[in-house]
């Protein structure tokens, strides 16, 4: 039996994913079979199930029955109609998030920020700048805006851990809603430097202004994520108009 089977599978899984980056695996591909990947590795076709149920929960593979396992896309998933942190969100499909802080200040809001979060002009609020990864790569640049009351309450923190976490630990309170805009921009030379793109590279901006259950609006979040290793999933529904049951779609971008 291995000693921990869940840092080989996130290896295995993170192998798999790079491969398919790099082109190695293109979109259609059949990856190598389990018996394969235990060979190359060493560990058992157990290991090697978790990092391959892990890339199909995320995305990146499909399974055929009778005929393996086929490159499904080279993007990494993530939800727009459940409301979980990037971690959270990151972490349930098996993959390894992580985040740093590039640098934090205060600034006066800008026009967005006024608009989304009802600010006066001269209003204040502290923006946390985070660089964050997937598996050790560049994904996206996150951007909190907190409103001036709570960035003078937890502006000292350690803003490398999930936001849910620290409000949850430092606030005692859980974030209730989030009202999401989304649209693609052309990355700047800054970003693209970060994110190791080129400048211009697509990017999926998401703009959330966030709810706590007791405190209420608490500021916003501004994410960049690189559009070559990201998409979103979003289920909809609509009632039929002939027997007013619900009818359900999937949409990625």
């Amino acid at each position: 039996m291995e000693a921990d089977a869940r840092p080989i599978y996130v290896t295995i899984a993170g192998d798999l994913r790079q491969e398919i980056a790099a082109g190695t695996y293109g979109l259609g591909d059949q990856i190598p079979t389990e018996a394969e990947l235990c060979k190359r590795y060493g560990v058992s076709r157990m290991t090697v199930r978790q990092a391959l149920d892990s890339l199909v929960a995320s995305g990146y593979l499909k399974r055929r029955r009778g005929k393996g396992t086929f490159v499904s896309s080279d993007k990494a998933e993530r939800s727009a109609s459940r409301l979980l942190g990037f971690e959270e969100d990151t972490r349930n499909r098996g993959l390894s998030p992580a985040t740093s802080v590039l640098g934090s200040g205060w600034h006066t809001a800008n026009a967005e920020e006024r608009q989304l979060l009802d600010l006066s002009d001269d209003s204040r609020v502290l923006r946390i700048d985070r660089l964050r990864t997937v598996n050790d790569e560049p994904i996206g640049i996150n951007h909190i805006v907190l409103l001036e009351q709570w960035g003078n309450t937890l502006g000292g923190l350690d803003f490398s851990n999930s936001l849910y976490t620290i409000l949850k630990t430092n606030l005692a309170d859980e974030v209730k809603e989030a009202e999401q805009r989304i649209e693609a921009v052309p990355a700047t030379t800054d970003q693209a430097a970060s994110l190791q793109v080129g400048p211009g590279a697509p990017l999926l901006r998401i703009v959330r202004t966030t709810y706590l259950e007791r405190h209420g609006l608490i500021g916003l979040t501004r994410t960049f994520y690189r559009g070559d290793r990201y998409y979103l999933s979003l289920k909809v529904s609509r009632e039929s108009l002939n027997h007013g049951g619900p009818l359900t779609a999937a949409t990625t971008l």
